[in-house]
Protein backbone atom coordinates (compact mmCIF):
# COMPACT_ATOMS: atom_id res chain seq x y z
CA UNK A 1 0.00 0.00 0.00
CA UNK A 2 2.79 2.27 0.78
CA UNK A 3 4.09 1.88 -2.56
CA UNK A 4 1.09 2.19 -4.38
CA UNK A 5 0.14 5.63 -2.32
CA UNK A 6 3.94 6.57 -3.04
CA UNK A 7 3.57 6.36 -6.77
CA UNK A 8 0.09 8.09 -7.13
CA UNK A 9 1.46 10.95 -5.04
CA UNK A 10 4.93 10.88 -6.55
CA UNK A 11 7.03 10.75 -3.30
CA UNK A 12 10.15 9.14 -3.08
CA UNK A 13 9.51 7.08 -6.30
CA UNK A 14 12.16 5.74 -9.31
CA UNK A 15 11.11 5.76 -12.72
CA UNK A 16 12.26 2.74 -15.14
CA UNK A 17 11.56 3.91 -18.62
CA UNK A 18 11.77 1.82 -22.07
CA UNK A 19 15.25 2.40 -23.36
CA UNK A 20 13.96 1.54 -27.42
CA UNK A 21 13.82 4.35 -30.09
CA UNK A 22 10.56 6.19 -29.97
CA UNK A 23 8.68 4.51 -26.90
CA UNK A 24 7.39 6.66 -23.86
CA UNK A 25 6.72 3.71 -21.64
CA UNK A 26 7.68 4.13 -18.15
CA UNK A 27 6.60 2.69 -14.85
CA UNK A 28 7.77 2.60 -11.29
CA UNK A 29 8.40 -1.27 -11.24
CA UNK A 30 11.96 -2.42 -12.30
CA UNK A 31 10.55 -5.98 -13.80
CA UNK A 32 8.01 -4.46 -15.11
CA UNK A 33 10.02 -2.72 -18.19
CA UNK A 34 11.80 -6.03 -19.05
CA UNK A 35 8.55 -8.08 -19.30
CA UNK A 36 7.22 -4.97 -21.57
CA UNK A 37 10.50 -5.00 -23.61
CA UNK A 38 9.57 -8.94 -24.61
CA UNK A 39 6.03 -8.59 -24.91
CA UNK A 40 6.38 -5.32 -27.06
CA UNK A 41 9.10 -5.19 -28.49
CA UNK A 42 10.35 -8.96 -28.58
CA UNK A 43 13.62 -7.93 -26.80
CA UNK A 44 15.34 -11.47 -24.99
CA UNK A 45 11.83 -12.95 -25.84
CA UNK A 46 11.60 -17.12 -25.64
CA UNK A 47 9.39 -18.36 -28.33
CA UNK A 48 7.44 -21.95 -27.77
CA UNK A 49 7.21 -23.88 -30.94
CA UNK A 50 4.70 -26.24 -31.66
CA UNK A 51 6.15 -29.41 -32.71
CA UNK A 52 3.79 -30.06 -35.17
CA UNK A 53 3.01 -27.27 -36.97
CA UNK A 54 4.03 -23.23 -37.43
CA UNK A 55 2.48 -22.16 -34.30
CA UNK A 56 4.44 -20.40 -31.71
CA UNK A 57 3.80 -18.40 -28.84
CA UNK A 58 5.85 -16.30 -26.16
CA UNK A 59 4.18 -18.30 -23.02
CA UNK A 60 4.07 -21.90 -22.56
CA UNK A 61 1.05 -22.01 -21.35
CA UNK A 62 -0.51 -20.59 -24.83
CA UNK A 63 1.88 -23.39 -26.26
CA UNK A 64 -0.05 -26.45 -24.14
CA UNK A 65 -3.17 -25.38 -24.67
CA UNK A 66 -2.92 -25.04 -28.34
CA UNK A 67 -1.41 -29.03 -28.39
CA UNK A 68 -4.58 -29.55 -26.35
CA UNK A 69 -7.39 -28.05 -28.78
CA UNK A 70 -5.46 -28.58 -32.25
CA UNK A 71 -3.52 -31.39 -31.99
CA UNK A 72 -5.43 -33.51 -28.93
CA UNK A 73 -1.65 -33.95 -27.28
CA UNK A 74 -1.75 -34.05 -23.45
CA UNK A 75 -5.62 -33.74 -23.31
CA UNK A 76 -7.46 -34.70 -20.41
CA UNK A 77 -10.75 -35.90 -21.41
CA UNK A 78 -14.01 -35.71 -20.14
CA UNK A 79 -16.73 -38.30 -20.79
CA UNK A 80 -20.19 -37.94 -20.61
CA UNK A 81 -21.68 -40.54 -18.09
CA UNK A 82 -25.24 -41.21 -20.24
CA UNK A 83 -26.22 -44.58 -20.81
CA UNK A 84 -24.69 -45.45 -24.53
CA UNK A 85 -22.92 -41.83 -25.22
CA UNK A 86 -19.20 -42.35 -26.40
CA UNK A 87 -18.75 -38.33 -26.38
CA UNK A 88 -15.79 -36.79 -24.54
CA UNK A 89 -15.08 -33.45 -24.22
CA UNK A 90 -11.71 -31.49 -23.61
CA UNK A 91 -13.05 -29.22 -20.94
CA UNK A 92 -15.39 -29.68 -18.13
CA UNK A 93 -17.64 -26.11 -19.78
CA UNK A 94 -18.04 -28.05 -22.95
CA UNK A 95 -19.08 -31.76 -21.49
CA UNK A 96 -21.66 -29.55 -19.31
CA UNK A 97 -23.04 -27.59 -22.47
CA UNK A 98 -23.14 -31.00 -24.22
CA UNK A 99 -25.32 -32.84 -21.32
CA UNK A 100 -27.72 -29.18 -21.32
CA UNK A 101 -28.35 -29.71 -25.07
CA UNK A 102 -28.02 -33.19 -25.98
CA UNK A 103 -29.15 -35.28 -22.72
CA UNK A 104 -31.39 -32.40 -21.45
CA UNK A 105 -29.72 -31.96 -17.89
CA UNK A 106 -28.57 -29.13 -16.02
CA UNK A 107 -30.85 -27.26 -18.41
CA UNK A 108 -32.42 -23.37 -17.80
CA UNK A 109 -35.85 -23.84 -19.44
CA UNK A 110 -37.34 -20.57 -20.83
CA UNK A 111 -41.24 -20.79 -20.28
CA UNK A 112 -43.44 -18.41 -21.82
CA UNK A 113 -45.74 -15.96 -19.59
CA UNK A 114 -48.35 -16.27 -22.51
CA UNK A 115 -49.15 -20.31 -22.72
CA UNK A 116 -47.26 -23.62 -21.96
CA UNK A 117 -44.31 -23.54 -24.82
CA UNK A 118 -40.90 -23.75 -23.54
CA UNK A 119 -37.76 -24.30 -25.10
CA UNK A 120 -33.38 -24.23 -23.37
CA UNK A 121 -33.27 -21.39 -25.84
CA UNK A 122 -33.84 -17.96 -25.03
CA UNK A 123 -33.99 -17.06 -28.89
CA UNK A 124 -36.53 -19.89 -29.69
CA UNK A 125 -39.02 -18.29 -27.01
CA UNK A 126 -38.40 -14.93 -28.40
CA UNK A 127 -39.41 -16.29 -31.59
CA UNK A 128 -42.19 -18.36 -30.59
CA UNK A 129 -43.54 -14.79 -28.49
CA UNK A 130 -42.94 -13.15 -32.36
CA UNK A 131 -45.26 -15.61 -34.09
CA UNK A 132 -47.62 -17.24 -31.88
CA UNK A 133 -48.42 -14.14 -29.55
CA UNK A 134 -47.68 -11.24 -31.95
CA UNK A 135 -45.15 -9.88 -29.33
CA UNK A 136 -42.86 -7.19 -30.73
CA UNK A 137 -39.88 -5.99 -29.44
CA UNK A 138 -37.82 -3.19 -30.41
CA UNK A 139 -34.32 -2.94 -31.97
CA UNK A 140 -32.69 -2.38 -28.30
CA UNK A 141 -34.15 -5.46 -26.54
CA UNK A 142 -31.52 -7.72 -25.76
CA UNK A 143 -33.12 -10.18 -24.08
CA UNK A 144 -36.31 -11.13 -23.01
Amino acid sequence: MKKHKASKRGINVVWFSCDQDNCDYVTNEAGDVNRYKRNIHNIDSVWHQCSSCDFKSKAASNLKTHKQRIHDIDVVWFPCDQDNCEYKAKSAGTLRTHKQYIHNIGVVWHQCDSCDYNSKYAGRLKLHKQHIHNIEFNASTRRI
